[in-house]
């Protein structure tokens, strides 16, 4: 089994707690440059990570690959027995993936790749600050009274770590007052897959402030899906209409 990614990505971070959770042996095939994205191609036709390959079965998009882990190595669960509690575990995954990936992709455009972004647009950056306070207050209440989202530890915990990580690093870390996900993050940090694919991801995003051509560029950004939603959502439209004018954008090909 060979796993195609880069660290840094949430959804490759989803993928490889997945494998330490379930103790799955894995070759990793880390992809660091912007011009290995015709290698990715071989594997996954939309050119994203992660791709797994599973001798000659090739897998990709984080929630299928989790999808085709469970089925393959069902022990330990990370997916609920009930199909009540299963559906609802995916459906956090889903907000992870979708709206709190976007609103965060948002935040790390004006606080990392594009900061002069904040002074030209600071109402987008209050906007996208607001948003992520309503994810907080919502995950927050999905919490209260359990230590994981569906009681144990399932998928859906898996799932928005990485992002509230990122949000942390990015100076917006989850704040106290909302007390069940405050403790939460501390729960989720004690764990030992948690911990490995946070120090993986660090260590990926700090190779790639050195790297000359990093497969995450600032100078030709990679657009796609609800990034693109809630970057119109927060006021970003006409900036990124003109990014893609000239060539500052890019999305994700046809298969």
């Amino acid at each position: 089994m060979k796993l195609w990614d880069n660290a840094a990505s949430p959804y490759a971070f989803k993928v490889r707690a997945t494998l330490y959770e379930k103790g799955i042996e894995c070759e990793k095939a880390e992809l660091r440059y912007h011009s290995q994205r015709a290698e990715l191609l071989r594997f996954n036709p939309r050119g994203e990570v992660p791709a797994l390959v599973d001798g000659a079965t090739v897998v990709y998009d984080s929630r299928v690959i989790c999808d085709y882990l469970e089925e393959t190595h069902p022990a330990p669960p990370l997916l609920p027995p009930e199909p009540a509690a299963r559906a609802r575990c995916r459906a956090l995954e889903t907000i992870a993936d979708t709206q709190l990936d976007a609103c965060l992709y948002v935040l790390g455009l004006m606080k990392l790749f594009r900061p002069e972004l904040s002074e030209k647009a600071p109402q987008v950056l209050a906007k996208a600050t607001a948003t992520l306070d309503k994810h907080y207050a919502n995950f927050d209440r999905e919490l209260d009274g359990k230590e994981y989202f569906l009681g144990p530890f399932t998928r859906a915990d898996i799932a928005v770590a990485p992002h509230l990580a990122a949000a942390a690093f990015m100076g917006a870390p989850v704040p106290e007052r909302y007390a069940c996900l405050h403790h939460w993050v501390v729960r989720m940090n004690g764990r030992a897959s948690i911990q490995r694919a946070t120090e993986e991801a660090m260590v990926a995003y700090q190779q790639s402030q050195s790297d000359p051509n990093p497969l995450f560029t600032s100078a030709r950004i990679h657009w796609r899906s609800d990034r693109i939603e809630w970057a119109v959502r927060l006021g970003l439209g006409a900036w990124l209409l003109d990014e893609i004018a000239a060539d500052r954008a890019f999305f994700s090909p046809v298969p």
